[in-house]
């Protein structure tokens, strides 16, 4: 979107001038290579619209979200000003009626009349306000918040309309306010100084409004008074957690309608050698399998607070001991606009021994399909190249190192970059703050592209953030669910809305 003052814009030209829309990845949904003949009634199906996965819940606040499931909760339960639409890469109005530049640095949106939240209140440019600022001034590591960097206050001229004041031009702003961390709650109800605890309902906007949250998952219902361009028929959802020998079973048993990243690789392969078999692409029990490739993001993070992270051979030692292992070349991903290859991949490197043994804890998630077992490989690797320990500690945030797959909040370069720009190393905060600052304000594609090559090989040179592997994501479908329009949120995110029974 760019700034409809060209003269403005024209004096600003000698210094960081923006407006350059950043391009998602060119990655399509794979549609399955059969679908099904004849129609199925969702009258046949009893119970609600059954979503398994692995990931558990852990705050419904928007404002506290760092998981993946967590932005299912975010983008289903709550609304953003503004919307991206993965498949064709388009930033759009999703709250607001209209989001445009005024001024190179003043963004400004407007609201339609009579929106509500799922509670009854009134949601108006006020609670816009309050929703952002307390989500900054809660500051949660980990959330998409510093995709606001650029923001130096917000006005409220009237309840319709929200002015953003930013520091300098950020052609990116639109796309931070698209974010989780950007989603509007009602100001009435929640705390402006502490996380919202799952014990309290959570109130939004969104498609879907909250019924029931307990141990075993949530249950979701359409919220009647929506207003937006995410409409859904489906009346209540159904998500559980399931590991992936249960969610294999409810396959078999046809006992679930969605199931979205639990099943670990031996689980996929079994599904896809019966589906083979078949003579129309489905399970036994009538289950696809839809992918989205190069969407499953794998990396080796070391936490900020590790006293062993400021040791730069440490650091350079690990990232050359998993060389062999790499196959993705940058932590942004393959053809995400602006990604530039920083990082050897394959090949025999020379990796010497560590002068003296290094205790190394290293953590991942214990829900994630397959990372164990990628947690194992590292440990052999790194303890055979380097004469190391390291202890594996699932689920435990204190570890040195972290082997993530969550996407990014947003997909283009600088969403990808997140981490690594969030806790710069002393070093290189300051190169780093200024090519960011030029990526996001340039209005010249070649500039643009050389601030990110950059910022991509100071990456490698820092080795914080590892880049282990891009593969495809997949999920599984029974043949009486479809997925119309754009059913997934700004990274590649589940957004049960997309989901419908076949008629």
């Amino acid at each position: 979107m760019t700034p409809p003052v060209r003269a403005l814009r024209a004096a600003l030209l000698a210094v960081l001038l923006a407006v350059l829309l950043p391009t998602l990845a060119a990655c399509t949904l794979v549609q399955p290579t059969s679908r099904p003949s004849g129609t199925v009634s969702a009258s046949a199906k009893p119970r609600d619209f059954t979503v398994l996965t692995a990931e558990r819940i852990t705050t419904t606040d928007p404002a506290a979200i760092t998981t993946d499931v967590g932005a299912i909760v975010a983008l289903n339960l709550f609304q953003r000003l503004m919307l991206i639409q993965p498949g064709s890469g388009q930033l759009r109005p999703d709250l607001a009626s209209e989001c445009l530049y005024t001024s190179p640095t003043v963004y400004e949106c407007h609201l339609p009349k009579e929106l509500t939240f799922s509670n009854g209140h009134e949601l108006t440019s006020s609670d816009v306000k309050f929703s952002i600022l307390r989500a900054l001034r809660l500051r949660v590591p980990g959330t998409s918040l510093s995709l606001l960097s650029s923001l130096d206050r917000i006005e409220t001229p009237n309840p319709q309309t929200v002015r953003f004041r930013l520091l300098w031009p950020d052609t990116q702003f639109g796309w931070g306010l698209a974010a989780p961390g950007a989603s509007v709650v009602d100001e009435e109800s929640y705390d402006p100084d502490r996380v919202r605890p799952t014990q309290e309902m959570a109130y939004g906007s969104g498609p879907y409004q909250l019924e029931v949250l307990d141990e075993r998952g949530m249950t979701i219902a359409k919220f009647p008074h929506y207003v937006g361009p995410d409409r859904t028929d489906m009346p209540r959802i159904r998500v559980e957690y399931a590991d992936s020998a249960t969610a294999e079973k409810a396959i078999a048993d046809d006992a679930a309608d969605l199931i979205w990243r639990t099943l670990d690789q031996p689980a996929v392969d079994r599904l896809s050698a019966e589906m083979e078999e078949s003579d129309n692409g489905l399970t036994k029990s009538g289950f696809r399998r839809w992918d989205l490739p190069g969407t499953r993001i794998r990396r080796l993070v070391w936490n900020p607070d590790s006293p062993l992270r400021s040791q730069a051979q440490l650091r350079q030692a690990i990232a050359l001991s998993l060389q062999r292992d790499r196959t993705l070349d940058s932590i942004v991903p393959v053809k995400v606009e602006g990604h530039q290859a920083s990082f050897e991949v394959g090949g025999k490197p020379r990796v010497r021994q560590l002068a003296r043994r290094v205790l190394l804890g290293l953590g991942y998630s214990s829900t994630s399909p397959d990372l164990a077992d990628l947690a194992h490989t590292i440990r052999d690797r790194l303890e055979g190249a380097l004469g190391v320990s390291v202890q594996l500690t699932p689920d435990d945030t204190s570890a040195d190192l972290w082997l993530t797959e969550r996407s990014a909040w947003i997909n283009t370069s600088l969403g990808w970059l997140q981490d690594y720009l969030d806790n710069p190393l002393p070093g290189s905060a300051d190169k780093l703050a200024q090519l960011e600052k030029l990526a996001r304000t340039t209005e010249q594609a070649d500039v643009r592209d050389i601030a990110l090559g950059e910022l991509q090989k100071q990456a490698a040179a820092d080795a914080t953030v590892l880049p282990i592997s891009q593969n495809a994501q997949v999920l599984y479908t029974h043949q009486r669910v479809d997925l119309v329009g754009e059913a997934f949120g700004p990274c590649w995110q589940l957004g049960l809305w997309g989901v419908r029974w076949r008629s």
